[in-house]
């Protein structure tokens, strides 16, 4: 039988139901991917996964709030905040190398973080967008801390 390998975006919502139950769902989302147009679709129902994987449709009239669960991205934090913890972090430890390491120790470390954390080893798996924030933020953070040993 056939199966459409079509990729779906999700979210992680709290939906509060007009029981006042909250209910910890992952809600297929729009084109768009903003929470408010899947909210406003015509449609009179949510399409939701719930904790074990079962597919539930959710009507729209049984809903009082919706919470967003998602992490903020990379680019809504706060500028300040990030440079200043990238500056503070130790490269020895950001590198997994002892202090006093070798030029070519540091060099080797180097590389093996990079190939563990590079976005492009992560990008053809399905991963929450969290995820590859996360890895592309490692990689800054890796490549300043090498600059840093290397001088």
């Amino acid at each position: 039988m056939y199966q459409s390998r079509e990729r779906v975006n999700r979210t992680l919502v709290v939906l509060t139901l007009s029981d006042d139950t909250d209910v910890t769902v992952s809600m297929r989302m729009p084109l768009s991917n903003r929470l408010a147009d899947a909210l406003n679709a015509p449609d009179m129902f949510l399409d939701v996964l719930t904790a074990s994987g079962e597919q539930r449709y959710i009507a729209k009239s049984d809903i009082r709030a919706v919470r967003s669960m998602e992490l903020p991205k990379a680019d809504q934090l706060d500028l300040d905040a990030r440079q200043a913890g990238l500056a503070d972090a130790d490269p020895h430890a950001v590198l997994q190398v002892e202090k006093g390491a070798s030029p070519e120790d540091i060099r080797h470390a180097y590389h093996r973080m990079a190939r563990l954390y590079h976005p492009d080893r992560i990008a053809a798996y399905e991963l929450p967008a969290e995820i590859k924030d996360y890895a592309r933020a490692m990689l800054v953070r890796i490549n300043l801390a090498f600059e840093q040993l290397r001088r």
